[in-house]
């Protein structure tokens, strides 16, 4: 065998070894995060977007621990949506629906994190709540608790602010006319692109629309994520 054989098949050997590793890692945290599988799990299953809050919030209760302190919060967050990131490529042609349920996971774990620090108490259903004004889904705290009971529906009132906002025709492409695991995760994800709140943040401008390339700018996106939430949760600084 020749030099150049010799070279491509150590070349061959060392990146199978990477692969299984990385496939051997990706296995590991899968395994760590039955709540999030859960989540992405029959993704067709037909589905409300409040039962989809509340599976997305009793998800992140039961696989995240509350070992670690304040200081740890920040990085926490980042290490959680890398982590996901990696689990989502496994997923293979489902990545970009994997990344958008992760995003939507990460950030809702970010809120539980606040409350467990700053000792809210939030439940279930509180935090479902303020993740629908984080993500600018329903216009203040009051409102988005009602729509949780049902007063009136998520889709009802998030397809009336579109169409007050002169934004006809995506409503129509953003609100689903079958709510299903996948279409609510796709439909919260992309309302938060429209601005309906505040200005866009540098870090979603960033993403670009594009949930795989949220990973890219996890640093930056969950810096500004935390201090919004900070700020609604009534617990953020000066």
């Amino acid at each position: 065998m020749g030099w150049r054989q010799r070279l491509e098949a150590g070349a061959e050997r060392i990146g199978s070894r990477a692969q299984e590793a990385a496939s051997a890692h990706a296995k590991r945290v899968g395994e760590s995060l039955a709540g999030f599988r859960a989540v992405l799990a029959d993704e067709e299953k037909v589905l409300s977007v409040e039962a989809y809050l509340l599976a997305l919030v009793r998800a992140v209760r039961d696989d995240e621990d509350g070992d670690w302190s304040m200081r740890d919060l920040y990085v926490r967050a980042r290490k959680r949506r890398r982590r996901l990131g990696l689990l989502s490529l496994g997923t293979g042609p489902l990545a970009g629906v994997a990344n958008r349920a992760a995003d939507l996971y990460c950030e809702t774990a970010t809120v539980c994190d606040i409350s467990e620090l700053h000792g809210l108490g939030l439940d279930d259903e509180q935090v479902a709540a303020r993740m629908l004004v984080l993500w600018s889904v329903v216009g203040d705290r009051a409102q988005a608790e009602a729509t949780m009971r049902g007063e009136p529906s998520i889709t009802s009132l998030l397809e009336a602010r579109l169409r007050e906002s002169g934004l006809y025709e995506r409503a129509a492409e953003i609100v689903p006319n079958e709510l299903t695991k996948r279409s609510v995760a796709k439909m919260l994800w992309q309302v938060q692109d429209l601005g309906l709140g505040e200005a866009l943040d540098d870090g979603r401008k960033a993403a670009g629309g594009q949930p795989i390339r949220s990973v890219a700018f996890t640093g930056h996106r969950m810096k500004k994520f935390i201090k919004r939430a900070e700020a609604e949760l009534g617990v953020g600084g000066p």
